[in-house]
């Protein structure tokens, strides 16, 4: 991990403690992407997908993108969501998707102890790492070695990803910048976590790139749920001197993903999945004949069902339902006149 000194980032977005590292970009993607740019190929940049795994599949369909094209993630790709394993298995194994870091990433990778073991790090845990965890030991079919194994692995790379991208007319960022601050003097603290010193600034921080970013949903920037925000400062060229992409996977309002092309600024929607819906299932069964709580109202929970009981109640729902989509095969069959051999139970052979 970056080695740095540990400060308070209460001042922008949470209270915490955690070592906080210089800015890291990486220049052979920077020339890789300018280059396909150049090139005439689209590169797509998407806000915080937050393990909606099956929902950034559907988006990326939507994109019907070819081999040369890229899509840049814009951090906090994890965490709250109900598939974060199966999400970053797809990140690193989909050589058209490239990331940066975000905050959640930055609070992740804490877990790698500098002993090279994997130990969880409760503040992650307490802010989203309960799905991710839970994820990754349902990815295990319950075995915690593995999925610890697993996890360990994956949390090294999301510790070497850059955590800004800067090409000839783009920055691509995660929180956004201070613009308090000259822009090469940045680093986690600005880049992974800012928040209002950053969209409340009426300016451009860099009057030559249109900066896109996640972190703050777009329901803060002043924009309808659901739609991307613009600011409403331009640069010379006419292009916005910021463009945010969370959109909000899970808002309880026009929940969804959006990508946007950086060289035309053309968006492509795609609302949550019914299977990714968890915030819905969740919180309706505690609302039920009441008044609808708040967001953020005592009780209410912020992650997937996978973050119950460390995704072993999850494990337990999913052989269920194996059971039961068995057994109404099996009565299925038996009605259309299918006999099954003595000792068989419910379509499965039982020792005789």
């Amino acid at each position: 991990m970056f080695e740095g000194h540990t400060s308070s980032v209460n001042s922008l977005s949470c209270k915490l403690n955690l070592p906080l590292g210089p800015s890291l970009r990486d220049p052979a993607l920077e020339a890789d992407l300018q280059a396909r740019l150049d090139d005439g190929h689209r590169v797509f940049v998407v806000g915080d997908v937050h393990g909606h795994l099956a929902t950034f599949r559907a988006l990326l369909h939507r994109l019907n993108l070819k081999p040369d094209d890229r899509v840049v993630c814009l951090g906090d790709m994890i965490d709250r969501g109900p598939n974060s394993a199966g999400l970053v298995h797809l990140l690193r194994t989909d050589p058209r998707i490239v990331c940066i870091k975000g905050n959640h990433e930055h609070m992740a990778v804490q877990c790698v102890q500098s002993d090279g073991s994997f130990e969880a790090w409760q503040p992650w845990m307490k802010r989203g790492g309960k799905s991710t965890y839970g994820s990754y030991i349902v990815q295990a079919e319950g075995d915690l070695h593995l999925a610890k194994q697993s996890m360990l692995d994956d949390f090294m790379w999301l510790d070497t990803l850059p955590t800004q991208l800067v090409l000839d007319h783009i920055r691509l960022v995660h929180a956004g910048y201070d613009p308090r601050m000259p822009l090469d003097m940045q680093g986690e603290k600005e880049l992974l976590w800012i928040r209002k010193e950053w969209f409340q600034y009426e300016g451009a921080v860099d009057p030559a790139r249109t900066v896109f970013f996640g972190h703050t949903t777009t329901t803060k920037l002043g924009d309808a749920a659901g739609e991307i925000a613009r600011s409403s400062v331009l640069l010379a060229d006419g292009r916005p001197a910021w463009v945010g992409l969370d959109v909000g996977a899970y808002n309880h309002v026009s929940p969804g993903l959006a990508a946007v092309n950086i060289s035309t600024f053309a968006t492509v929607k795609q609302p949550t999945l019914r299977c990714d819906r968890w915030f819905d299932r969740i919180n309706a069964s505690k609302t039920k004949g009441k008044k609808k709580r708040a967001w953020k109202g005592k009780g209410n929970q912020r992650e997937a069902e996978v973050a119950q009981s460390f995704g072993l109640k999850a494990l337990m729902q999913r052989a269920s339902s194996a059971s039961t989509s068995t057994l109404r095969a099996h009565r299925a069959l038996e009605e259309a006149g299918v006999v099954f051999p003595p000792g068989m139970h419910d379509g499965v052979m039982t020792a005789g």
